[in-house]
């Protein structure tokens, strides 16, 4: 009797072959649903970027067109511009993105600014995402508000001000992956917490080394030194000659002098600027300078 109420009760209940069948159904819709909500996810995001139309990549800039805005320089980035909305077109030094914002530093020549993105009214996911993705070292255009900040920016330049971003364009891109990254090519080679950039890569790379801060402020500094040594004799009522720095024949006896090639023959390189200035002296010039290579 037990055995015959255990088989009764077994065919009430669905076989293994029902089962998987119920079980495959189940799992199949549920795809299905999912694959809904991930397109109706998707079609809630695409209708809510607000920001489209502000960000991206610019076309190709033609001489037939002329935008009609007013780009600033980094350097007049100052708090006096407090809440104003300005143009500036400058290199993506570095960028870090968190959460619904992106933080990133935008150099041009020696001046750098702390720039920001985050999420708004008139700014969305997919543009911060965007801008989180920019190759470093590539040329764009930003729009924002100049903002005055509570603590100085020490990282920067400009220590007072930052740009809050309202559209971001890339001008230029930069390769995704470069020799150097200009961070790193700014610390000194003796600095063992960080990374840094030896002197054969930096002379491999020196366009992008001469990018640095450093290295801007050396060529200032040396442009300053004869500017002022121009000023001083010009008020002495010196002329300045521009002399030859290559010459076809040694011009010093017995002293060795550096041979280039120049079109199939010989040419040195001139040592000395004194023949030239003794020339010029008889010539009734008077008083001459010349500032060498």
């Amino acid at each position: 009797m037990e055995n015959k109420e255990n088989s009764s009760g077994g065919e009430n209940q669905p076989s293994k072959k029902g089962l998987k069948k119920q079980q495959k159904a189940a799992e199949k819709e549920a795809k299905k649903e999912a694959r809904k909500q991930a397109q109706g996810e998707q079609q809630v995001s695409q209708e809510e970027d607000v920001s489209k139309g502000f960000y991206g990549n610019m076309p190709m800039i033609r001489s037939t067109e002329r935008p009609d805005r007013t780009i600033l320089d980094l350097k007049d980035l100052t708090p006096s511009l407090k809440d104003k909305k300005v143009w500036v077109r400058a290199r993506l030094q570095t960028s870090r993105a968190k959460g619904k914002q992106c933080f990133f530093v935008l150099r041009q020549q020696k001046w750098t600014i702390q720039a920001l993105v985050c999420v708004g009214p008139n700014v969305s996911k997919q543009m911060v995402k965007f801008s989180a993705g920019i190759n470093k070292e590539s040329i764009i255009d930003v729009e924002g508000f100049v903002r005055t900040v509570d603590q100085k920016i020490e990282s920067c330049s400009q220590h007072d001000v930052e740009l809050h971003c309202e559209q971001v364009w890339v001008v230029s891109s930069a390769a995704p992956r470069l020799p150097l990254l200009i961070e790193d090519a700014v610390r000194p080679e003796t600095d063992d917490a960080l990374a840094t950039v030896n002197q054969d890569t930096r002379l491999d790379n020196r366009i992008l080394d001469l990018r640095t801060t450093t290295n801007q402020a050396i060529y200032r500094i040396e442009a300053g030194v004869c500017k002022y040594f121009r000023d001083y004799l010009m008020e002495k009522d010196f002329i300045e000659i521009h002399v030859p720095k290559i010459i076809s024949a040694a011009s010093e006896g017995g002293a060795n002098v550096f041979t280039v090639s120049y079109f199939k023959d010989k040419a040195y390189l001139a040592q000395s600027p004194q023949l030239y200035k003794q020339m010029a002296i008889t010539a009734d010039f008077d008083r001459v300078f010349t500032i060498g290579q």
